[in-house]
């Protein structure tokens, strides 16, 4: 079961920052600012040992380990040495540093090379001011001393012998275009661009790619070119400092809710009165039953009434018969 930690620093609010990926697939992951930690955060913020993630049953639980600015888990601070279960989401803040976990990954293995160099690049984007670029500069031949630097990633330059060459080298054994140097999310990589006398790295022959380290050597045919990057010495410099313990670190902002739909109110006309009210149904009609009456009263009536049309009919029968 891989881990994921997507890392952006919060210490500026560029919108150039795009952080840093580290993946592994190993029980424990130490992050800290000391040199060897899995995920390096380069700022003195963050103690040396900072916090640790490891396996816990099928998943992975935080540790801090007695950092001086505390370790946060989705804004909520966590006690030291109690580990705090995780799960894909989750976002740890660590001096200055946002780490959104993904679990349950199929992992691209960090290796210790790759750690180095996104911790030069989240060095990059954790300070205030603006560090060096990195340079690559000749060393022997005709075109000694000549420096190019690097333009910010991503990008890449073409070493060769050809007129294109962005640093071109006046050697009749290096190729036209022999070498291509590229700044990446991954750090800067030299690949070789199938030269006839291919390239060494420190009198090693490179197949394919290889990421280069501050005051690599690259040799193309007879010339050796010098690759410097002035953060890595930056970086040497952060790893061997004090903890600094920081009253309000920068924290990631949560995210705003939604806002609850609203009944949008009726536009008034175009002579701008205010828009007639909507006609209602008319009540609905009442039917009220005739009231009937009750009582002695009522039966008394009845009776007489009664009474009356049997008398009429008994005279009429005597006038009949007298009749007769």
């Amino acid at each position: 079961m891989g881990l994921r930690l997507e890392v952006r620093s919060l210490w500026t609010a560029a919108a150039t920052v795009s952080g840093a990926r580290f993946e592994f697939d190993q029980t424990r992951v130490v992050i800290g600012r000391r040199r060897g930690a899995d995920v390096i955060l380069p700022h003195a913020a963050v103690s040396q040992l900072h916090a640790t993630i490891e396996t816990r049953g099928t998943g992975y639980a935080v540790r801090d380990e007695g950092s001086t600015n505390g370790t946060r888990v989705n804004g909520q601070r966590i006690a030291p040495g109690r580990p705090k279960p995780l799960r894909s989401g989750d976002r740890i803040e660590v001096g200055g540093f946002a780490l959104v976990v993904e679990v349950g990954v199929t992992a691209q293995l960090t290796s210790a090379e790759d750690t180095r160099a996104l911790a030069l690049r989240l060095l990059r984007e954790a300070r205030d001011e603006h560090l060096p670029e990195p340079t690559l500069t000749v060393l022997n031949g005709v075109g000694a001393g000549t420096r190019l630097e690097l333009p910010p990633a991503p990008s890449s330059v073409v070493l060769g012998r050809g007129d294109k060459a962005d640093l071109r080298l006046d050697d009749a054994d290096a190729s036209r275009e022999h070498a291509e140097v590229a700044r990446t999310a991954a750090g800067v990589m030299v690949r070789d661009l199938g030269a006839k006398n291919g390239i060494l790295v420190d009198r090693r022959r490179v197949q394919g790619e290889r990421l280069l380290h501050d005051r690599d050597e690259i040799t193309l045919g007879a010339t050796v070119v010098l690759y410097e990057d002035p953060a890595a010495e930056t970086l040497e410099a952060v790893a061997a400092d004090e903890d600094e313990a920081v009253e309000e670190l920068p924290s990631a902002p949560e995210p705003e809710p939604s806002p609850a739909a609203e009944e949008p109110e009726p536009a008034p006309d175009e002579a701008g009165d205010e828009p007639e009210p909507e006609p209602t149904a008319p009540p609905a009609e009442v039917v009220v039953e005739p009231r009937r009456a009750e009582g002695p009263r009522t039966d008394a009536l009845i009776y007489a009434l009664a009474g009356s049309v049997l008398a009429l009919s008994i005279a009429a029968l005597v006038w009949l018969l007298s009749s007769g």
